[in-house]
């Protein structure tokens, strides 16, 4: 009787057995954690975008570097007009050094220097009598006799002009006129030395610019969009999180792929990683697959989400 039943456990020790085995297995498989690889797609965009604007007031002689060129830090991108610069630089150097010669020479103011001067004074005070004259005929019109008396208006003032510069100050007139002058050349060599729009950054040369523009400091002319480091923006799949560091494989080609990490959070299901593009192997709005490798989940937690 007792054999019979001794009989009967064993056999059924066994199954047992492999239902335990089983069930450890189902657990291991439910409740262990697992790699995942999540499929994703990719953009890529520039790792920065600097601004490109006008250094100063001035006109645009000349567009050297076209839109959408590759440019280095400090490429020339355009040429102000510094005609009327150099111009006038010509002519406070000239009067600077006619002052200067004045000053050795004692600064002394001949006769004959002022009899100019009072004679030239004498003639615009004709000749701006002789226009008011002429305004009044013309009863709120302009008549050719107006015109004529202008012109010679304008004459006497250039006359007496010409004979002031020939007087010139004396003492410290003479001296502060000298570093007015002095101070105005300074000004205007400013503008011939930044003649030049240069670029801030290097990459790609997005720009907004004619020829014969009219620019004021600090007008926004466009960006440098790098190309050296770029990010690759990766579209999330909904519900996943992902972490700083945590990997992701992008598919610049079927036989060039990529392996790059997170620098953060994913934000608005889209995540940025780095990536090192100084051989030149990719450009801004590149798109492809990817691979995120998920982080590790058991079936059960998959299940429970």
């Amino acid at each position: 009787m007792f054999t019979g039943e001794i009989r009967r456990a064993r056999s059924k020790r066994p199954m047992v057995i492999g239902l335990i085995f089983v069930l450890v297995v189902v657990l291991v498989v439910l409740l262990v954690p697992m790699p995942r690889a999540l499929p994703a797609t990719f953009t890529l965009v520039p790792g920065s975008v600097t601004a490109v604007t006008a250094p100063r007031d001035g006109v645009v002689a000349e567009v050297i570097t076209a839109d959408g060129a590759m440019v280095a830090r400090g490429t020339v991108i355009a040429k102000y007009d510094v005609s009327e610069a150099q111009k006038k630089s010509e002519e406070l150097t000239r009067k600077i050094e006619a002052l200067e010669e004045r000053k050795a020479s004692g600064g002394k103011v001949s006769p004959a220097a002022k009899a100019a001067v009072t004679k030239a004074e004498a003639a615009l005070k004709k000749e701006t009598a002789a226009l008011e004259k002429a305004t009044r005929a013309g009863k709120g019109k302009t008549t050719p006799a107006m015109t004529a008396a202008q012109k010679k208006v304008d004459a006497a003032k250039a006359a007496l002009e010409k004979a002031q510069l020939a007087a010139g100050p004396v003492g410290e007139a003479l001296d502060k006129e000298i570093a007015d002058q002095k101070a105005a050349l300074e000004g205007v060599k400013t503008e011939l030395t930044s003649a030049s729009i240069t670029s801030p950054g290097a990459g790609i040369l997005f720009l907004k610019l004619e020829k014969g523009a009219a620019l004021k400091g600090n007008d926004a002319l466009g960006d440098v969009k790098e190309t050296a480091k770029l990010l690759a923006e990766v579209k999330v799949p909904a519900g996943e999180d992902i972490a700083k560091g945590q990997a992701v494989e992008i598919a610049l080609a079927p036989n060039n792929k990529k392996r790059l990490t997170f620098i953060g959070p994913a934000k608005n299901d889209v995540a940025q990683a780095e990536f090192d593009n100084s051989k030149g192997e990719a450009k801004p709005g590149a798109t492809g697959d990817a691979t995120i490798e998920g982080q590790q989940r058991s079936i059960l937690q998959g299940m429970l989400r």
